[in-house]
C-alpha cells in the first residue's frame, strides 16, 4: 500500500513538473443540486503559501465529508482539486529561491493526501485512474 501511494505521488509530481496549459474547449457539466463547488476566492495578488494552505484545507474538508458525498460528487471535487494543484504548483515556481523548498514541501504533502483520496475513490482491484 505504501509503495502504491509513493508511486502514485511520484506520478502526480512528475505530471506537475511536465504540465503545460491545455488548449481546448471545456464544456460545463450540469449543476447538481446540493454540490459545493470548490472555487478559490478572487484575489489581486497571488500568495502561493496561502494557496497551498487553502488547498490543504479543501483536501481535508473533502476527506472529512467523504462518506456524505456521492461517488459523482467525490470525483467532481477530486478533479477540481487536481486542477487547483496545477495552478498552485505554477504559482510556487515564481517564489524567491529561499521560499520555494518550504512551500513545495507543503504542496507535496497536499498532493500525497489527494492521491490517498483518489485511491480511496477506486474500488479494490480496479485499474488506476486519475480523473
Amino acid at each position: 500500500m505504501k509503495i502504491t501511494v509513493i508511486a502514485a505521488a511520484g506520478l502526480v509530481a512528475g505530471m506537475l513538473l511536465t504540465a503545460s496549459p491545455a488548449h481546448g474547449e471545456v464544456t460545463a457539466a450540469p449543476q447538481v443540486s446540493g454540490v459545493q463547488l470548490l472555487q478559490p476566492a478572487p484575489r489581486l495578488e497571488s500568495d502561493p503559501r496561502s494557496e497551498v494552505q487553502d488547498l490543504r484545507q479543501q483536501i481535508s474538508d473533502l476527506d472529512d465529508s467523504w462518506d456524505s458525498l456521492t461517488p459523482q460528487q467525490r470525483q467532481q471535487r477530486i478533479a477540481q482539486l487536481q486542477q487547483q494543484v496545477t495552478v498552485v504548483d505554477r504559482d510556487t515556481r515564481n517564489l524567491p529561491p529561499d521560499q520555494q523548498p518550504e512551500v513545495q514541501a507543503m504542496l507535496s504533502m497536499a498532493i500525497v493526501k489527494l492521491v490517498d483520496l483518489v485511491m480511496k475513490a477506486q474500488p479494490p482491484g480496479s485499474p488506476c485512474y486519475f480523473p
